[in-house]
């Protein structure tokens, strides 16, 4: 037995040394395998890791806040959450989803959780998955409220279920949208109710009244003086003045009243809870002492008073709704500028007749304009020494089908409101080249220019298209404007002068005197010739000091060579004191009343003084 164990020793030793080799191979695969479990183990983690760290980097570069949590307590929050409720991130991470919502929010809260906390215990995943959007108040580190949009939704976080909250901070959206509100509803400059949000206003009044059996009273206002504040000081005088105004408007008034800009310079003002008339006049004497106190604007050179003309209307005997109210409020403001502006009236029936009978004749006016009814009278321009025609100035004319003749003192002012006067300038100017382009070389025409005019950024290319289509030369052609032109806006009337008096047209400065009469007018605008006032011829055959100023304008035109013309020349006496002064043209019934277009080309082709023929007529 020993010896067979002898035997196989080398054998025994040779298969220990086999397995010893074996086991060795298995343990240094084994070792192996480990190792490189280990190298993809850490290399996972890298990557890992990475995406975890590049997550983290898109999270905080989110615009939305982000927060995780579960069951309300919070596990993880982006930087923008943080930064909008002025917090560090790590500040947040543990606490309470009620510590970060505004307590008027926390029922809310509450209950939302409890429901997500129901479905997960009953198994109901479509209540745990359904995505959750709504408007929230969070709460800010410094204990200001934010308004923001959430949207909720589940997420695997983990190893475990949560939910992620992303956060869109909506106060600069919200800041705009009432900003867009209150635009739509009051005005921008003065930032009083507008006309949409007085008229709402008004309709709740009367439908409040209505009901109580009680009276509103309605009371329009406007500035006597407001135009005077844009001529002198610009548009930015314009504009202090109605911020002043809406200020002492505001002042005058009770809480439960409104006061709203309608328009340019006209207010309204509403007045609930109104027992006896007394009420109304004494808030309407309150508001003409407030506008009749000076206004001290940066723009002007001193304190002016403008005054203010008020009209008054109650419901409901004076209209049964907002709309009829106002109307009756702004005739009776319209009566009260009639009896001398700076004072108030109440509606009365009569003015309703005259403020359809007005509607009508916009409407008439309109018809004339687009039927071409209007008519053009020429007044003759006479040299004030041989009295012989050297031109004619053009003046509109309207003759109403029922009417008959309607002054242009009614219906000027009337085109002017209702923004025709651009559409009856042009057809002014065009019939009036289109005649005188039939006229001996010699005679001129004169075409006054409304100051509204000027307010066409086109007007020279206008005046200059249609010399051209009626064939009338520049120089034939006379524009005569007022002072009141050439402070509103002084750089672009300049430049319509310029351009107009290089091609050839001649400009006229009319009414001379009766405005601001700044010399230096004269020097700076390319005036050809100036017109004096009638008020001045009429008084200075009486009036010493009319005539020295009749005398001085005659003197400044002839040194600045520009020519002089007399306007309202009435009595022979007149003439004479004028040629005696060598003005150089006279205008006015003693030399011819405005006449129409055939008549007047009669005056021309008989070629004779007019002073015989007047007389010869008298």
């Amino acid at each position: 037995m020993i010896a067979s164990l002898t035997q196989m020793l080398p054998t025994i030793a040779a298969l220990a040394i086999l397995g010893l080799g074996a086991t060795s191979v298995l343990c240094w695969r084994q070792w192996q395998m480990t190792r490189a479990a280990k190298r993809l183990a850490l290399g996972e983690a890298a990557r890992l890791r990475v995406s975890e760290q590049r997550f983290r980097h898109l999270a905080d570069a989110a615009f939305e806040g982000i927060v995780i949590h579960r069951r309300g307590v919070i596990l993880d929050v982006n930087a923008r959450l943080a930064r909008m409720l002025g917090y560090r991130p790590e500040d947040l991470v543990g606490r309470k989803l009620h510590d970060l919502t505004d307590p008027a929010m926390h029922d809310i809260l509450t209950a939302h959780l409890k429901a997500l906390e129901a479905g997960e215990q009953q198994g109901d995943s479509a209540q745990v998955a359904q995505p959750k959007e709504s408007e929230t108040l969070l709460r800010h580190a410094d204990g200001s409220v934010i308004t923001a949009d959430i949207y909720a939704r589940p997420l695997p976080y983990e190893g475990g279920d949560a939910r992620v909250i992303i956060v869109r901070d909506t106060r600069e959206r919200k800041a705009a949208e009432e900003r867009i509100r209150h635009l739509a509803h009051h005005d921008g400059l003065t930032g009083l109710p507008n006309r949409a949000l007085f008229r709402d206003r008004l309709i709740q009044a009367v439908a409040r009244a209505k009901r109580s059996g009680t009276t509103v009273a309605v009371i329009s206002l406007d500035l006597d003086k407001f135009r005077t504040v844009n001529e002198i000081g610009g548009t930015e005088a314009g504009d202090a003045l109605l911020r002043e105004v809406a200020l002492r408007l505001g002042d005058s008034i009770r809480a439960d009243d409104t006061v709203a800009r309608i328009s340019g310079d006209e207010f309204a003002i509403i007045q609930v809870g109104v027992s006896h008339p007394d009420g109304p006049a004494v808030l309407a004497n309150r508001l003409v002492k407030a506008m009749a106190q000076p206004f001290a604007l940066k723009q002007l050179a001193e304190p002016l008073v403008v005054g203010a003309s008020v009209g008054i209307a109650l419901f409901p005997e004076d209209g049964a709704c907002g709309d009829s109210l106002m109307r009756a409020a702004e005739e009776a403001r319209a009566r009260a500028k009639e009896a001398g502006r700076g004072t108030y009236r109440f509606f009365e029936p009569e003015m309703d007749r005259r403020l359809v009978e007005r509607r009508k004749l916009e409407a008439d006016l309109r018809q004339a304009l687009a039927a071409d009814h209007l008519e053009l009278f020429y007044q003759p321009l006479a040299d004030c020494r041989s009295v012989s025609v050297q031109g004619f100035e053009a003046l509109l004319r309207w003759r109403h089908p029922e009417r008959g003749m309607v002054s242009p003192a009614e219906f000027i002012p009337l085109a002017e409101e209702c923004g025709l006067i651009n559409a009856m300038g042009a057809w002014v100017l065009r019939t009036a080249c289109r005649e005188a382009a039939t006229w001996p070389a010699h005679i001129s025409v004169a075409v006054n220019l409304s100051p509204v005019q000027f307010r066409q950024p086109d007007l020279a290319a206008e005046i200059l298209a249609i010399l051209a289509e009626t064939g009338l030369v520049p120089q034939r052609l006379e524009l005569e404007i007022t002072e009141g032109v050439l402070i509103v806006e002084p750089e672009r009337t300049l430049a319509t002068l310029n351009e107009l008096k290089a091609a050839g047209v001649r400009i006229s400065l009319d009414d001379f005197g009766t405005g601001y009469s700044s010399l230096s007018y004269l020097q700076r605008f390319p005036f050809d010739k100036l017109k004096i006032d009638r008020s001045f011829i009429h008084a200075m055959e009486s009036h010493a000091g009319s005539m020295a100023i009749v005398r001085a304008v005659i003197a400044l035109g002839r040194s600045l060579h520009l020519a002089v013309t007399a306007e309202g020349v009435e009595t022979e006496k007149q003439l004479v004191l004028l040629q005696a002064q060598a003005c150089d043209q006279a205008q006015g019934y003693l030399l011819g009343k405005p006449v129409p277009a055939a008549e007047a080309r009669h005056l021309i082709a008989d070629n004779r003084p007019l002073l015989p023929r007047v007389q010869a007529a008298e």
